[in-house]
């Protein structure tokens, strides 16, 4: 087992998007440079691959019958929890899906997630806000305010502020000054952006994450930048509102908490 040189990166993640039907917008994150993170490989031409960011969110990919780097990624889960840092486990595939279970027994609890494209065909439903309402695009001064997204959650994700300032971008509703709606990059790479999406409880049901969500759709497409949408399989508000956005062609996966 060896741990990549960030020289690597853009070789690895080539050889990733020409086979893999879908790539966890972390993944390309790391790969690309915008977060720090760890690539772990059997050799520098990779035959089987683990890919990770700081905050302990792993991608598993290639083949899946390499005994010695699934002992591995054994060890790294045990070393972990020992420490009691966070270990999330993106599955690639089904084959993976089993190996994982066999591997980790009932350690780890599966979870089936959505991974949605994008349909640049969908038009931009434009609501206007009340006069109270108004959008902003989130910086370190209103990130403070925030309940959802505060510091904490951009040190988590990007590392730290001023690296989400620096690839990453978000949009917020203020309501008399208060932050009531948010949809920020949880990921950013080079040409997608994932969305995170919150609304306080007592603003719900006014259709604020339709409208904040259409914003950073707007700024993806102006930026030449792909917005995704990732949900647990189970939630149908996030599932219908994808929908309505312009969010399509659900693909089913697999993560290991």
């Amino acid at each position: 087992m060896i741990i990549l040189n960030e020289n690597d990166f853009e070789r690895v993640r080539i050889g990733l998007e020409d086979k893999e039907k879908i790539l966890p917008t972390f993944v390309l994150s790391v790969l690309d440079q915008h977060i720090r993170g760890t690539v772990y490989a059997d050799s520098v031409t990779p035959q089987t691959a683990l890919i990770g960011t700081e905050s302990g969110v792993y991608f598993v990919v290639g083949n899946e019958n390499n005994h010695d780097f699934n002992d591995y990624l054994f060890d790294l889960y045990n070393q972990r929890k020992k420490k009691k840092l966070r270990f999330t486990l993106f599955s690639s595939n089904e084959n993976w899906d089993c190996v994982i279970k066999n591997q980790f027994k009932d350690m780890l609890r599966q979870m089936s997630r959505y991974s949605f494209d994008y349909d640049r065909k969908k038009q931009i439903d434009d609501k206007v806000l009340p006069k109270e309402y108004s959008i902003r695009r989130i910086n370190e001064e209103l990130l403070v305010n925030s309940a959802e997204f505060n510091e904490d959650y951009y040190k988590e994700y990007w590392g730290t502020v001023s690296n989400f300032c620096n690839y990453g971008f978000g949009y917020c509703i203020l309501h008399n000054g208060k932050v009531v709606s948010e949809c920020t990059s949880i990921f950013s790479s080079r040409h997608y952006s994932e969305m995170d999406i919150a609304t306080h409880k007592e603003y719900r049901g006014q259709g604020l994450a339709s409208i904040i969500a259409n914003a950073f759709i707007h700024h993806c497409l102006e930026s030449n930048r792909i917005p995704r949408w990732d949900c647990d399989t189970g939630n149908k508000s996030s599932i219908k509102l994808a929908g309505n956005l312009g969010f399509v062609n659900p693909v089913q996966y697999s993560i290991f908490v």
